[in-house]
């Protein structure tokens, strides 16, 4: 659960990932730019709050979904905060420079640098605003690596696995909805069988729509994936079971849009 006083933060960190991801398919270089200013804006916050206020890292052991995080925030992380904190601050600095300079191999191994620390930020859940990192790491990865022009087999796999994938996470939902089906009358159980519906026939709808604009498909996942981390409170399991592959699946709509592709 999210804690009332961090939605707002919550939901501001997941829909500028969303923004900078939606970005990277019309203008990759402006999200990678994007990357650069968050990465040198958080190198600059962590070196000032290591300094000044290093008690407050301690904080996210509250929101690690894993034990072992956990124990290692509360263990020798909190025994040498300034010092780690102060290292990682480096490296996201340097990540920062080498996705801003011109040369494209010192960009990708920026790209292999945030993608770690997004990666490994991520189970710290609510305290990471999850899956912001994943959605920000996708944007960065979209801006650096995409090509104007695949193979014709890339292209097709990049075509179907999004509308396959939207399909499989329908059928889920609907089988999902089966729960609702309960109720002391034959009223409730309609009413809430068909509340329970809803998400599904939101899929449908969105999978109707991208079958022929994938690009407006793509935004409608990244919409219904927000609003369902409103819906669940932020619960990272439902999160992790819904909303990450509805920005998985807006992601490859995306990609599959002609007009994405030829955006170089």
């Amino acid at each position: 659960m999210i804690p009332h006083v961090y939605w707002t933060p919550y939901l501001v960190a997941n829909t500028f990932a969303l923004i900078a991801l939606a970005l990277a398919f019309w203008r990759p270089n402006a999200a990678r730019w994007i990357g650069v200013g968050v990465f040198g804006w958080a190198a600059a916050i962590n070196t000032w709050t290591a300094w000044s206020t290093p008690y407050v890292y301690l904080e996210y052991a509250d929101f690690a979904t894993s034990a072992g995080y956990r124990a290692f925030i509360l263990g020798w992380f909190s025994e040498h905060v300034p010092a780690l904190v102060w290292s990682i601050a480096a490296g996201q600095l340097e990540i920062a420079v080498l996705l801003a300079v011109p040369h494209r191999i010192l960009r990708m191994i920026g790209l292999a640098g945030a993608l770690t620390f997004l990666l490994a930020i991520a189970p710290l859940g609510v305290g990471a605003a999850f899956p912001f990192s994943l959605t920000f790491g996708a944007a960065l990865a979209v801006a650096v690596v995409r090509q104007p022009h695949m193979p014709t087999t890339v292209e097709q796999l990049i075509r179907w696995a999004p509308r396959a994938m939207a399909v499989a996470l329908m059928m889920m939902l609907f089988v999902l909805a089966s729960d609702g089906w309960f109720g002391a009358t034959w009223i409730e159980r309609v009413t809430i069988f068909a509340i329970h519906l809803v998400p599904g026939a939101a899929v449908l709808a969105t999978l109707a729509i991208a079958w022929k604009r994938p690009r407006a498909g793509g935004l409608l996942c990244f919409g219904l994936a927000i609003g369902y981390a409103v819906l669940t409170g932020g619960r990272i399991s439902w999160l992790a079971l819904i909303a990450l592959p509805l920005i998985v699946d807006g992601t490859l709509f995306m990609l599959s849009s002609n007009d994405a592709r030829q955006t170089a």
